[in-house]
C-alpha cells in the first residue's frame, strides 16, 4: 500500500506537470544567405509644402469665416492642425496627399545592390509625418533579399539613396524639423516613424547597419500570445496605405492593438477619436461591433475630453483590462538592431557628379530646386544634400524559439516508468 501510494503520487505529479505546460527557449544563430531585406520607410522631417498648402489653408479659412474677412499668413499657419483634421474627417485623402511632399520632390537617386529602386516605393500617410514611402513592402511586385544583385559594380552592398531636401519650401512650424525620418521594420509591419524612427539631418552621409533577430512564442495553452488580425487593424492598414493593394498584407501588433483600443475608449467617452500617431477610421465598441468614427473637432471641447479619457484609461488597470482584453502579446517578433553613423557630405566627388548631372540637363528629375539653383549650386547642395546607406551588418539571424518542455510521449513514459509498464 505504501509503494502503491508513492507510485500514485508520482504518476499524478507527472500528469500535473504536463498540464502546467512548461516551456523552454531554444536559441539558434542561423546563417541566412537569402534573408529578406527589411522594409525601409522614409518620411520628410517637415511634412507639408509651403507653396501647395496655402491654397488649402485659404479655402479652409473662408469655410470658417465670412468671405469679407481678412487674414494674414500667421493666421493661416495657425490653422494647420485644424485643416489636417478637417481633410481627414471629410475623407479628402487626395488633397491630404497633395499638400505634402512626394518622394520625387526630394529623392535624387536610389539603388539596391546596383538595381534602380526609385520606382518601387509604397506610399502611406501619417498624421504627424505626412506622406511616407516604404521600400521593400511585402505586397509589392518583388521583395528584395540580401542575395539580389544588379549588373553594375557595387562598392557598398545594400540600399543607397541620395536626397535633396528643399528647406526653402518647408512649412514654418515648431512641429517639424529639418531632415529625414527613417525606420526599419518587417516587410508587413505597419511603420510608425514617430516611435521607431531615426532622425537624419542634411549635410551628412548616414550609414545604418542592422542585425535581424526573431522571437517566436507558442500559442495557447502555453502562452496567451496571438497572431489573429482583427477588423479594426485591417481598417487601419487600409487608411494608412494609399494604394488598396498595399494593405492586403497585415501583421498583428500588440502595440497597435493597444492604440486602437485606446481610441475605442475615447470614442465611447467623446463620440470622436484623436488618431495619433496614425490615421484610424474605425474602432470597436465595448460590445465588439466595428463602427466608423469621426476625428475630434479642434474648435470644440472634444480635445479636452480626449485628454481626460486617455488619462483615465492609462491610470485605471481594471478599465484597461476591460477595453483591451483582446490585445494579447504577439507570437512573432522580428526586430532589427540598428547602428547609425554619419560623415560629412557632400564630398568633392558628389559635388562634381551632381553638378554635371543636374546642371547639364542630362538628368531628368522632378526634385524641387529653387529658381537660382544653378547660380548658387554649392550653397544649396551644402545646405540640403543628404546621403543614406542601409546595409546588412550580419547575415546571421538570431532566433529565439519557445518550445514545449514536455510532450505527451514524455508524460506517458514517466507514467510507464513509475508503474513498471
Amino acid at each position: 500500500m505504501v509503494a502503491s501510494g508513492i507510485m500514485l503520487y508520482f504518476v499524478i505529479s507527472a500528469i500535473l506537470q504536463y498540464f502546467a505546460y512548461p516551456t523552454q527557449t531554444k536559441v539558434e544563430i542561423r546563417l541566412d544567405r537569402h534573408m529578406a531585406f527589411p522594409a525601409v520607410t522614409i518620411c520628410s522631417g517637415n511634412a507639408y509644402r509651403y507653396d501647395t498648402i496655402n491654397a488649402s489653408l485659404i479655402s479652409y479659412f473662408y469655410r470658417l469665416m465670412s468671405p469679407n474677412t481678412t487674414f494674414n499668413q500667421t493666421i493661416l499657419n495657425s490653422l494647420l492642425i485644424p485643416l489636417i483634421t478637417d481633410l481627414f474627417s471629410r475623407n479628402q485623402t487626395k488633397e491630404l496627399v497633395s499638400i505634402g511632399f512626394q518622394l520625387s520632390d526630394f529623392l535624387l537617386e536610389c539603388t539596391y545592390n546596383g538595381i534602380n529602386c526609385s520606382n518601387v516605393f509604397t506610399p502611406s500617410i501619417s498624421p504627424t509625418m505626412g506622406n511616407c514611402f516604404t521600400f521593400n513592402w511585402k505586397s509589392s511586385e518583388k521583395v528584395f533579399t540580401v542575395s539580389d544583385y544588379g549588373d553594375t559594380i557595387v562598392v557598398q552592398e545594400g540600399l543607397l539613396m541620395s536626397f535633396y531636401l528643399p528647406q526653402e519650401l518647408f512649412f514654418p512650424s515648431r512641429w517639424f524639423d529639418i531632415g529625414l525620418v527613417v525606420t526599419l521594420h518587417d516587410n508587413d509591419e505597419l511603420p510608425v516613424p514617430t516611435e521607431t524612427g531615426l532622425y537624419l539631418q542634411p549635410g551628412a552621409s548616414h550609414l545604418i547597419t542592422y542585425q535581424k533577430s526573431q522571437r517566436t512564442f507558442l500559442p495557447a495553452p502555453y502562452t496567451n500570445c496571438t497572431s489573429y488580425v482583427s477588423d479594426d487593424l485591417r481598417a487601419l492598414y487600409a487608411s494608412t496605405f494609399i494604394d488598396p493593394t498595399a494593405s492586403t498584407e497585415v501583421a498583428y501588433s500588440e502595440s497597435l492593438c493597444l492604440e486602437l483600443c485606446q481610441q475605442s475608449y475615447i470614442f465611447s467617452q467623446c463620440s470622436c477619436i484623436f488618431p495619433i500617431p496614425f490615421y484610424a477610421r474605425k474602432v470597436f465598441t465595448i460590445d465588439g461591433i466595428l463602427v466608423s468614427a469621426d476625428f475630434c473637432n479642434t474648435f470644440t471641447d472634444q480635445p479636452a475630453c480626449v485628454f481626460r479619457a486617455k488619462q483615465q484609461l492609462s491610470a485605471d488597470d481594471n478599465l484597461l483590462a476591460k477595453w483591451c482584453s483582446r490585445c494579447a502579446s504577439q507570437c512573432n517578433h522580428i526586430d532589427f538592431q540598428t547602428n547609425l553613423g554619419a560623415q560629412g557630405a557632400p564630398s568633392q566627388g558628389d559635388r562634381e557628379y551632381w553638378n554635371e548631372m543636374l546642371l547639364s540637363g542630362q538628368y531628368n528629375t522632378s526634385v524641387l530646386f529653387p529658381s537660382d539653383f544653378a547660380q548658387r549650386f554649392d550653397y544649396y547642395l551644402d545646405r540640403n544634400y543628404l546621403k543614406l546607406a542601409v546595409s546588412c551588418g550580419s547575415k546571421y539571424t538570431i532566433e529565439y524559439n519557445q518550445e514545449a518542455k514536455l510532450s505527451i510521449i514524455d508524460t506517458f513514459s514517466a507514467i510507464g516508468g513509475q508503474t513498471g509498464l
